[in-house]
């Protein structure tokens, strides 16, 4: 019975953390443990502003092979010489779309993110 109970934990444990994702900083400082800000893939625009605000700068990428338009958005982080990686409070973040749903994301330094 006791094996059973500790693969079970384990199993969820483990399910747990296979899809992390990053909330939004104003969000996560007041709300540390949420997960109602993540962002991933098909989230919508209105949902990326619902959640995270407007961002700091949008850039246009064009449109792609099926006229749909492409931009990233960049949000600045909150605390970007904190000496602990923190991910969401001392990261840039460049969020990217193709039509109106999120298509990608990543981290930028501070020489990319156009604020010098």
């Amino acid at each position: 019975m006791t094996i059973k109970l500790l693969s079970i934990f384990i199993i969820f444990v483990l399910s747990g953390c296979a899809d992390i994702k990053v909330p939004a900083t104003h969000y996560a400082i007041t709300h540390p443990l949420s997960t109602k800000t993540m962002v991933t893939q098909g989230t919508s625009k209105a949902e990326v502003l619902e959640k995270w605000g407007d961002p700091s700068m949008v850039k246009d990428l064009g449109y792609d092979d099926m006229g749909l338009k492409k931009e990233a958005w960049t949000y600045n982080a909150w605390f970007p010489h904190t000496p602990l990686d923190f991910r969401h409070f001392s990261r840039n973040k460049r969020i990217y779309f193709t039509g109106d749903y999120v298509t990608g994301f990543e981290d930028v330094e501070d020489e990319d993110s156009g604020n010098k």
